[in-house]
């Protein structure tokens, strides 16, 4: 690995560590100020600990499936609507638990851990999302099958095996071997990948059935992630998810 690609892996992993770190203390200091307006309120015990869960809960939930619908490709409305609800709730609560009267620096205090939480998540999600953009985006490893076809070759010039017990000498002298299947016999050969040959590119004023035959053609020489799709065909993120939709529905 080159310095410039050490360096920009280690400023991503360090990225991810403080932006995790981030999204912990935050909401650790929400659910503690929360926990703290529960056992003020007529809650004490295990019950001012739980009360803080009802809300916070619905962040963590959201989250999660933000996550596993990011890995998959895909956007959930559900989880972003949940993650939505969990965190104003959290921050309206944050804040009005601080009473009223009290200085606008206060307020302050009360509603920035929430939102540094939420904040850094949506951070720690444009990594995953960058990452596996790298990843989709990685050209495929085309196999070395020069070896392969000399032996293929080179059994097919041979002749046919003779029959159990029949013994036969021949005198003749022996073909020479060809050059073609010598020079492709030896596996360190270089041999050049087969041409990918691809239909031109639509323009965004093609119609939906246009692009997506044209993908589908594409879908032969890569995976053809959400960003792949707007970026080849300059389209927005809601016409490349009916793309996208209609690939995975032949694929299934």
């Amino acid at each position: 690995m080159n310095p410039h690609r050490r360096a920009t892996t280690a400023l991503a992993i360090s990225a991810g560590v403080v932006t995790v770190v981030l999204t912990g203390a935050g909401f650790w200091l929400s659910y503690d100020h929360l926990h703290h307006i529960a056992g003020g309120h007529g809650l004490s015990g295990n019950g001012a600990w739980a009360w803080p869960g009802t809300i916070d809960g619905f962040i963590l939930v959201g989250e999660s499936l933000i996550l596993r619908a990011s890995l998959k490709g895909r956007v959930d409305p559900w989880a972003i609507a949940l993650a939505a609800l969990g965190s104003v709730g959290s921050v309206a609560l944050n804040i009005s638990g601080v009473g009223s009267g009290a200085s606008p620096l206060n307020y302050i205090v009360a509603a920035v851990p929430p939102t540094a939480a939420l904040i850094a998540f949506g951070a720690l999600m444009r990594q995953v999302h960058d990452a596996l953009e790298r990843i989709q985006d990685a050209p495929e490893v085309q196999p070395d099958t020069g070896f392969d076809r000399a032996a293929s070759e080179a059994t097919a010039l041979a002749p046919p095996p003779h029959p159990a017990g029949a013994l036969e000498l021949h005198l003749a002298p022996m073909l020479p071997v060809s050059t073609a299947v010598r020079a492709d016999a030896h596996p360190d050969a270089p041999v050049a990948p087969p041409a990918r040959t691809e239909p031109p590119v639509p323009t965004s004023a093609a119609s939906d059935a246009e692009l997506i035959e044209h993908a589908r053609a594409l879908a032969a020489h890569g995976p053809m992630s959400l960003r792949r799709i707007q970026r080849t065909y300059g389209v927005g993120q809601p016409r490349a998810m009916r793309i996208r939709d209609a690939l995975d529905k032949e694929a299934s």
